[in-house]
């Protein structure tokens, strides 16, 4: 199931439930599953921010650092080639999956516009 962020403040963030509800937890929200609607009012988009922030820098696959060792010994791999996985079945970080929605948050705590999500598609 497709779960869209919406705000005035930017384009629309689409994102399966299963993701969604992760970033949510994230984010701050104790939920078990994902209801089918929500809201970050203008005062709880800076707590929201900063509880991302946080989980995003305590995620150990979304360190910067083990990112550029990881890339570096896959350079001196490069010298005994091997088939390489292919770039959709490397796994998504933290870092990466809030990257738009954190976008979208900042944006709207900047315009004081609130951010909404609800179940269905974005199309």
């Amino acid at each position: 199931m497709l779960i869209t962020f919406r705000s005035n403040a930017s384009a629309d963030v689409v994102m399966l439930d299963k993701h969604a509800l992760s970033v949510l937890k994230a984010a701050g929200r104790d939920y078990e599953t994902l209801p089918e609607s929500g809201v970050f009012t203008v005062d709880q988009l800076d707590e929201a921010i900063q509880n991302i922030t946080r989980a995003v820098a305590e995620d150990p696959d979304s360190n910067p650092d083990q990112v550029y060792a990881d890339k570096d010994r896959e350079e001196e791999d490069d010298e005994y080639p091997e088939e390489k996985p292919h770039p959709v079945t490397e796994r998504v970080t933290l870092r990466r999956r809030t990257f738009p929605l954190l976008d979208m948050l900042r944006a709207a705590r900047a315009q004081g516009k609130e951010v909404v999500w609800e179940v269905g598609s974005a199309w």
